[in-house]
């Protein structure tokens, strides 16, 4: 297991892939790290689908405009959905709130309050709070492969209502991010600024 140093050092974007099989305990171990991702309020408004058989791969290859024909090689392909219904796990978020003595039932409420009002503004808003919640459990997802030594790279070029159609996802999910993971067979690494060069401050 790669350190999470050596994941965002060695960092590349992977294309190209062995036919070795990531095994599920591989998922496992990748899903679990993937989960401490931080979104607001704590709500998680995500889940994965990972697309494994034939016909399961053909939902997302089939999405895909020719230049991104490359995902059909990996060896799974991951589907990361929001949810528009931001609080779909309100009522856990707050029961573990509760039993820890965190917040009280009056703050609970409120809080449910809160969830509601957030899920009638307008689409504009709703676009922006989706993309900020799930871009940070994309980042953990794809670093959680670096660690276990399995490829992956984000791909935002497909078909947002043909995948949605073919995966029978509710009106209120979207699919964002597709994710091919497999065993890298090569790795090129793109450019990047030196670190001195991305902030300053004030």
């Amino acid at each position: 297991m790669m350190s999470l140093p050596d994941a965002i050092e060695n960092w590349s974007s992977v294309k190209k892939f062995t036919d070795e099989e990531v095994e599920n305990g591989e998922l496992e171990k990748i899903f679990e790290l993937t989960t401490n991702a931080p979104t607001a309020f704590n709500l998680q408004p995500y889940r994965y689908i990972v697309l494994d058989s034939e016909e399961g791969m053909e939902k997302a290859t089939n999405s895909v405009p020719p230049i991104n024909s490359w995902i059909q090689y990996a060896d799974k392909i991951v589907v990361l959905v929001g949810d528009e219904e931001i609080d779909v796990n309100a009522d856990q978020v707050l029961e573990h709130k509760l039993e820890e003595g965190r917040i009280d039932e009056e703050k609970a409420e409120n809080l449910r309050k809160m969830y509601s009002d957030y899920k009638n503004r307008d689409s504009e808003f709703m676009t922006g709070w989706l993309t900020r919640n799930t871009v940070i459990p994309a980042t953990f997802f794809m670093l959680a492969c670096k660690t276990q030594g399995i490829g992956s790279c984000p791909v935002r070029g497909f078909d947002q209502d043909k995948l949605s159609d073919k995966l029978d996802l509710k009106d209120s999910e979207r699919p964002i991010l597709i994710f091919p993971i497999g065993y890298p067979k090569e790795e090129d690494r793109n450019w990047r600024r030196d670190g001195e060069d991305i902030y300053e401050i004030l």
